[in-house]
């Protein structure tokens, strides 16, 4: 078959867990001789956009750039949440493929087996691209016989270390009932990687320079309750690679910590576990937290907070707040401050609550906007304090340091810093930096020779 060869270009958002699938979509497409990824939206033929919808200013923000895309006369491939979470709204826009989060792997197929059936030989290849991206079709099945969509494993397969820094994902979906989560319908109940698949990448990842893994999945800690293992069992396998490596864990759900907890501080412990810990509370208010779905106590997740922050040194401790759900009145919001107040977390990931398609929260009645607003600049604030306020007890101290660029590293607890010209340091080496001035958001510092 002399099918035409066709330029693609790539696109993608959202998470770490969907940049790993950005990896994956476009090592799939590499497999194929007859396609040709290209650096420059104008040159593509095609363009494979993954998506992000986690929010609806996300979601706004990817029709537009899909329509925007389509007025350009290329051909669209729509990967990612979008397909999934929000189907009807998908194709409405009329793509001309339409890929599933759980098919990353398997795109290069799936457009190949869809230009070879509407576009034939090179002969008449112009006439059936015109014809073809007229009928808008969405042929989503054609290729599902050349490969098993079920059996996520094959996924890791495409994932290629191609960064000093790489997303290693560790599973699919999640175990959790969240009310206002869209990315639940998109990614689907657990389903976890082999282990031993897992290990296998982390060894390829160390072999060709990558220096920090990012473990990635919607909820690290359920890592493995559909296989009968756990988290702190696969990150004792990956800290016995030999090499020069970190490990840094995503976000964990609090509902989950506490069936690992003990056995996952010991892991904490381990040099090559980055002291980074992200528990989302979302509400610091017991009513709130109820009407979201999330399984756990106010109380619970400080007993969980609290038990880190003791027992590791230089914890880097994150979390995640909705300002704004549909139930909060003004004493619940009140509540989450005074918890964030007696917490004071490195970081906040702060999010006004917006309403999304198919969750249960999309039915309550909401939060005026304006509301919103006010709340999410009280706490703004409130994290831009904290944010200084831990740093500060930074200055003087002498931190192992992963340069990552000109003058710039991520500490072992993953704070950015900032350090003076130094002629002799190396992207890729592991040095030790003296943290001489505290940043709202960074650290400055020197290099110590």
């Amino acid at each position: 078959m002399n099918l035409k060869t066709l330029k693609i270009f790539i696109e993608g958002y959202g998470c770490t867990l969907n940049t790993a699938d950005t990896n994956i979509i476009n090592n799939s497409i590499k497999k194929f001789k007859n396609f040709i990824i290209v650096n420059n939206l104008d040159d593509a033929d095609i363009v494979v956009i993954n998506t992000c919808v986690v929010r609806l200013e996300t979601e706004h923000k990817m029709i537009s750039r899909i329509n925007y895309i389509k007025s350009l006369n290329k051909y669209i491939v729509i990967a990612g949440c979008m397909p999934k979470a929000l189907k009807k709204k998908a194709e409405k826009i009329n793509p001309d493929i339409l890929i599933m989060p759980k098919e990353a792997h398997l795109i290069g197929d799936i457009i190949y087996n869809y230009f070879k059936n509407n576009i034939g030989n090179e002969n008449n290849a112009d006439n059936k691209i015109e014809d073809s991206m007229k009928c808008g079709e969405l042929p989503h099945n054609q290729a599902s016989s050349s490969g098993n969509y079920n059996d996520i494993d094959n996924k890791l397969t495409q994932l290629k270390p191609n960064n000093l820094i790489m997303p290693l994902p560790i599973s699919e979906g999640c175990t959790g009932k969240c009310t206002y989560c869209i990315v639940k319908i998109a990614r689907g109940r657990l389903a976890s990687y082999n282990p031993d698949k897992i290990i296998n990448k982390a060894k390829e990842f160390v072999d060709n320079g990558v220096k920090q893994m990012l473990i990635t999945s919607q909820d690290t800690a359920c890592y493995g309750f559909d296989k009968n293992t756990t988290l702190p069992t696969l990150l004792n396998e990956i800290c016995q690679i030999k090499g020069d490596f970190n490990i840094r864990i995503g976000m964990m759900h609090a509902k989950n910590v506490p069936m690992i907890i003990d056995e996952l501080i010991d892991r904490y412990k381990d040099d090559k576990i980055t002291k980074f810990f992200h528990l989302p509370i979302q509400s610091g208010d017991d009513d709130v937290l109820r009407a979201m779905k999330r399984e756990y106590t106010v109380d619970e997740y400080m007993d969980i907070a609290m038990e880190f922050k003791r027992k590791i040194k230089d914890l880097n401790f994150n979390t995640d707040v909705i300002v704004g759900f549909p139930t909060e009145t003004e004493d619940n919001f009140n509540n989450t401050i005074e918890l964030l107040k007696k917490l004071k977390p490195d970081a906040i990931h702060g999010a006004k609550y917006t309403q999304r398609k198919g969750t249960e929260a999309d039915r309550l009645k909401q939060v005026d906007t304006k509301i919103r607003k006010e709340r999410m600049k009280i706490l703004d604030k409130l994290r831009k304090e904290f944010s200084l306020e831990n740093h500060e007890k930074y200055v003087g101290k002498i931190m192992p340091c992963l340069i990552v660029g000109k003058n710039e590293g991520i500490t072992h607890n993953c704070k950015t810093v900032k350090f003076e010209n130094c002629e002799d340091v190396k992207i890729g080496e592991f040095r030790k930096i003296k943290i001489k001035e505290a940043l709202t958001f960074g650290l400055y510092g020197e290099i110590i020779n």
